[in-house]
């Protein structure tokens, strides 16, 4: 989020030009206002505009100012959207000192970061003023699901029969141990999105103070990672407005995988450390539980790894970025169906970019690393089994850690894990 910059006097003005507009002062029109015209639907979510004009203008305008630049506008400050919205579509319903006054705005504090059209303002409306703000940097992520998306690999669902898999899926309670949010919470923060030139790729871990681990058909080659960064803490806010998050980059000159045919893995290492300001020193550790960690606001800094075997019918976790979209969790409906030494399939809802996700165990333990994933069954249903069915989910298939680490033995690379 950005900072407040406008002063009193120019956000009280502001306040009172939105609560004068003819547009404003109507419930309907308000609404198609701030959805359709100003293309700010996204930020208000669950967002009440009925009730007295004024305060309700000082909330729109506090909302749009320190929200910063927007994702699918990147020349836009959110307040700067509004702004120019009021201009285009609204001459004449703004006095002409008004409008040279909101078109100040938008020069002196580089609310559009075009600076031929902010001479283009400057002319039309007589703005005197001299920009007193940098237009900030691209902080917000790249829209999600505008990616290419590494292509995930094709495999062959080692699964029951239908009637088996929907009897399980119907059987499963609504009754999760509050623990289990605990533990999302906590592994989020070491899940990040990763971008390849500003695009979605997939998502990765961290299993060691700056070490990642995704899919290798994610990062395919070492020369990837010149282009490559980690953003962590992509999430939605309460009004399910995404946060634009920490950026780190991938440093370039380390880079150990394995093909997508056979691992599937590529284990890489950060120019700094994501949760180090959060990292919790060894007392601090010592016997606590991820509950415990959280309340405190401390992290262990990376992720827990297990070499356990996984069973048929018991549960797994995911947290991924489906799509590129906000980190996101599966909790409920998520079943190991098959499972080898060297791949796990388990039904669960992920997406194209949830390439390279970790999957948990109920200890929020690191069991496997997401690879794949494809609907279920392959071929169309039949009437009555798709009305039993109720459409097609995903069948997904994961590298088992255990598999992983032992690889990371024969390569003599388990060195750069963290020491118990």
């Amino acid at each position: 989020m950005s900072d407040d910059f406008l002063t009193f006097d120019e956000r009280r003005k502001l306040i009172n030009i939105i609560s004068g507009l003819p547009t404003f002062r109507n419930e309907s029109d308000r609404d198609r206002f701030i959805y359709d015209e100003a293309k700010l639907g996204s930020l208000f979510r669950n967002f009440s505009f009925s009730g007295k004009i004024g305060p309700l203008a000082a909330a729109v305008v506090a909302r749009l100012e320190r929200y910063g630049q927007l994702e699918e506008r990147q020349t836009y400050h959110s307040l700067g959207a509004l702004l120019e919205t009021m201009l285009e579509l609204h001459d004449d319903e703004l006095s002409r000192e008004n409008a040279k006054f909101v078109a100040g705005l938008i020069v002196r504090y580089s609310l559009i970061s075009n600076l031929d059209h902010l001479d283009k303002l400057r002319q039309q409306y007589g703005v005197t003023d001299e920009a007193i703000r940098e237009p900030l940097p691209e902080i917000t992520p790249p829209r999600s699901g505008i990616g290419k998306e590494a292509q995930e690999p094709s495999f062959d669902a080692q699964i029951g029969s239908v009637q088996e898999l929907e009897q399980v899926i119907n059987s499963e309670d609504n009754f999760l141990d509050i623990y289990l949010l605990y533990g999302a919470l906590y592994c989020a923060q070491a899940v990040g999105r990763i971008e390849i030139e500003r695009s979605p790729e997939g998502t990765g871990f961290l299993i060691g103070p700056d070490l990642l681990l995704t899919n290798q058909h994610v990062l395919q080659q070492k020369s990837d990672l010149q282009e490559a960064v980690v953003r962590f803490n992509y999430m939605n806010d309460d009004s399910g407005v995404p946060q634009s998050g920490q950026v780190v980059r991938i440093q370039s000159d380390f880079y150990y995988s394995s093909p997508a045919h056979e691992l599937d893995y590529a284990l890489v290492r950060l120019e700094q450390e994501p949760l180090k300001s959060i990292t919790a020193t060894k007392e601090e550790l010592m016997d606590k539980s991820i509950a415990e960690l959280i309340l405190m606001g401390k992290h262990r800094g990376y992720l827990t790894l297990a070499r356990s075997s996984l069973k048929k019918r018991s549960r797994v976790n995911i947290i991924q970025h489906p799509r590129g979209e906000a980190l996101k969790v599966v909790l409920t409906q998520n079943y190991v169906e098959y499972a080898t030494d060297s791949r796990v399939q388990y039904v669960a809802d992920t997406m194209p970019g949830s390439s390279g996700s970790p999957v948990f165990n109920y200890k929020w333990e690191v069991v496997a690393l997401h690879h794949s994933g494809q609907p279920y069954p392959p071929e169309p249903l039949t009437e009555t089994a798709r009305k039993a069915w109720k459409g097609q989910f995903r069948v997904n298939e994961g590298i088992p850690m255990k598999a992983i680490l032992n690889d990371f033995q024969v390569k003599k690379i388990d060195c750069y894990l963290p020491q118990a």
